[in-house]
């Protein structure tokens, strides 16, 4: 009975596809270039518990609900808990490294998290525990890891830039909600980057959609007009 127990915890696998392969020149780039560097979140982030292992925190820019990053074995996704707060446009982070999903890697990490993925493992002022933005599998090279995380995180400190918008504007950010009127630069702070742009530049207009379909953002002259979730 054991051994059964053993086998099935071992099914209950975080998107179990088969494992890229990161050469080592791009290995040592990520570690050379981006390791212990500082960088400060372009958009707000929900911080939550890290499924079951309780030594990290989970950052997305996406709602936590729309996440699919661990499935049990039946394939029902186990979705990450209630977000335990929102971090702000311009919050300081320390890139401690980025961590491939190495088959010894995979050995190591808590059963109930997004084990097959890269994970980028920063440091926060005042959090003991590791800060974890999780990465596409596709990810194997240092330009698609840079992008991945410029996403999220910035080179240069957005903090003036936010605390020029208005006051309706930066509480809406830091509930990840959007208000009538926002730039688009306002929108990215509160609901991260878009997956896809679709652009009428006679009509003065643009149409946003985050990854899913289920987000939606239209402008008119810069501005938000509407929006759907």
């Amino acid at each position: 009975m054991r051994a059964l127990h053993a086998v099935l915890a071992f099914c209950f696998l975080a998107a179990c596809t088969p494992r890229a392969v990161i050469p080592d020149a791009e290995r040592e780039r990520v570690r050379s270039e981006l390791d212990g560097k500082v960088r400060w979140l372009r958009v707000a982030v929900y911080a939550a518990p890290f499924w079951e292992d309780h030594s990290k925190v989970l950052l997305s820019s996406a709602p936590l609900a729309d996440l699919d990053l661990v499935e049990r074995p039946d394939g029902t996704v186990v979705p990450p808990p209630p977000a335990e707060r929102v971090l702000l446009p311009g919050t300081a982070l320390r890139i401690r490294e980025v961590e491939f999903a190495t088959g010894w890697t995979i050995a190591k990490r808590v059963l109930v998290t997004p084990r097959y993925h890269p994970w980028a493992l920063l440091e926060l002022d005042r959090d003991k525990r590791t800060q974890v933005l999780v990465l596409s599998q596709t990810a194997v090279t240092f330009d698609e890891i840079r992008t991945e995380l410029e996403r999220i995180l910035a080179t240069e400190d957005p903090s003036s830039l936010f605390a020029a918008l208005p006051q309706e504007q930066r509480d809406a950010i830091g509930k990840k909600e959007l208000v009538e009127g926002m730039s688009p630069r306002a929108v990215e702070m509160a609901w991260g980057l878009p997956e896809r742009r679709r652009i009428d530049r006679p009509a003065a207009t643009e149409e946003w959609t985050w990854p899913g379909g289920k987000r939606r953002a239209f402008f008119q002259d810069e501005r938000l007009q509407r929006w759907e979730r």
